[in-house]
Order: C-alpha cells, then sequence, then structure tokens
C-alpha cells in the first residue's frame, strides 16, 4: 500500500472518526481527519491527500457537494486523488451517473468492518 500514503477522512461522526482514524494510523497511513463538507475542503487543499474518504450526510456542504467539487475544481489539487463514498444512503444506483462516474468507490459504512478499508485502500492502488 505505497501509493495511498496520505489519507483524508471526512466524517461527522466523532466515533466513526475516532475509529477509522486509529485504525488507519496503525496501519502506517497518515490521516487527516475533518468533521464537515468545508472543513473536508480545507483539509484537501492544505493536505493533498492520495486517497479521500468521504461522508455523504454531514452539515454544512454534503459529500456529493465536496466530491464534486474536489473532482473539478484543480485549486484543491484533489482532481487525480481517489475518492471513495462513505454513506449509508441505499446502493449506486440510486446515485446519478455524474456522481458515479466521479468517485472511485462508494461503501455502505453500516456493512464496513475494519479490515475492508485497507482491501478498499488495496483495490485502489
Amino acid at each position: 500500500m505505497a501509493g495511498l500514503r496520505k489519507i483524508l477522512l471526512v466524517e461527522d461522526n466523532p466515533e466513526l472518526q475516532k475509529l477509522y482514524k486509529l485504525y488507519l494510523s496503525e496501519h502506517g497511513f497518515e490521516v487527516t481527519t475533518a468533521s464537515d463538507g468545508e472543513e473536508g475542503l480545507e483539509a484537501a487543499k492544505a493536505n493533498k491527500p492520495d486517497l479521500i474518504f468521504l461522508d455523504v450526510m454531514m452539515p454544512k456542504k454534503d459529500g456529493f457537494e465536496v466530491l464534486k467539487i474536489l473532482r473539478h475544481d484543480a485549486n484543491y489539487g484533489c482532481t487525480k486523488a481517489k475518492i471513495v463514498i462513505l454513506s449509508n444512503l441505499g446502493d449506486t444506483n440510486k446515485v446519478s451517473p455524474e456522481v458515479q462516474k466521479d468517485m472511485d468507490g462508494y461503501v455502505m459504512k453500516a456493512e464496513i468492518v475494519l479490515s475492508d478499508l485497507l482491501e478498499i485502500i488495496k483495490s485502489l492502488e
């Protein structure tokens, strides 16, 4: 997992954020966190992550809005970053084709176990 070392985790649930950050950090990743969409954009611009785990339902800006900005605004330096949506919304068939084109993965938070995070990262390298 050499290629995706810098991770930005944008998650408004403090318990999940802490759990994911601890787990990923213990596996050698440099993890930055943000608790809402606006913080996520600021952190992305400041840190230029290789991979972004992005929650959908968040305050200030939702994940789909943040995804669009990160993919299409070169000022954030993340147009080539891998972006995986974290959601408890239904399957990806309910996600617009435009959004599907911009994301690199879609994970149901209710179905994920921590070790899945490493498998997701490995599959994106």
